[in-house]
């Protein structure tokens, strides 16, 4: 009994990918409004108007790690059963993901707290590299989604997760574009292709359909199949 009650199960696990997807809500409001990385001037006005917002968008955000490893630990435990290796690459790629954010936060902090005392080039800077770590970050993005996609199709949800996944992947991909340039679609702080805003946006998406498909079905296939075994 002591056992059990301590067990995390579905419903844990989707409440805590509902309470990550609330506590990022926040970074809808500032993502709109990041400049591209091109020089120091567009990056020293956005800290200028949105330095109070980025201070609770940052702290919020950075609990939101707290759902998130809780929903992982959830997520793992569902896909061991299956003996796959991808199940040890999805463990691996959104734990190095979301690490790279982890940093890129505490980057982002540094020069919301310095901007007023630190040269725009030091401001810009360190905006520059908080944003540029979304590209080698984007590679374990894939990974990840690619993982998932392969276990849905399998059998471990229904196939709309997959697909939802191979966006994801996709997705993920096109942020490795934030390597060749500063401006433009390809940049890093606001671009199309290389923005963190599609990689988040479609990271928060895959969290909240399998969160919700786990509270609508709290009882996983491996946990049925063992109160059959038990009954019988």
């Amino acid at each position: 009994m002591t056992r059990e009650r301590w067990m995390l199960g579905r419903r844990g696990g989707g409440v805590a990918g509902l309470a990550l997807a609330l506590l990022w809500t926040p970074m809808a409001l500032v993502i709109p409004e990041f400049p591209d990385l091109a020089g120091p001037a567009g990056v020293g006005a956005y800290y200028a108007e949105h330095a109070d917002a980025m201070k609770l968008v940052l702290c919020s955000a950075s609990l939101g790690f707290v759902a998130f490893l809780i929903f992982l630990g959830e997520l793992i435990a569902e896909l061991i059963p299956r003996r796959s290796a991808w199940t040890w690459s999805a463990l691996a790629s959104a734990l190095m993901f979301m690490t790279a954010l982890c940093v890129a936060f505490g980057v982002v902090a540094a020069a919301v707290l310095g901007f007023e005392r630190a040269s725009p080039e030091a401001v810009w800077l360190a905006h520059a590299v908080a944003f540029l770590l979304a590209a080698p970050a984007a590679a374990a993005g894939t990974t990840f989604f690619i993982a998932v996609a392969v276990l849905a199709f399998d059998g471990l949800w229904p196939h709309g997760f997959g697909w939802l996944s191979a966006v994801g992947a996709v997705v993920n991909l096109a942020a490795l574009a934030g390597f060749f340039s500063l401006t433009g679609a390809p940049n890093s702080g606001n671009g199309l292709l290389g923005g963190m805003a599609g990689p988040v946006a479609i990271w928060v998406m895959w969290i909240v359909a399998v969160s919700v498909h786990w509270l609508r079905h709290p009882r996983s296939p491996a946990t049925h199949r063992e109160a059959v075994t038990a009954a019988n």
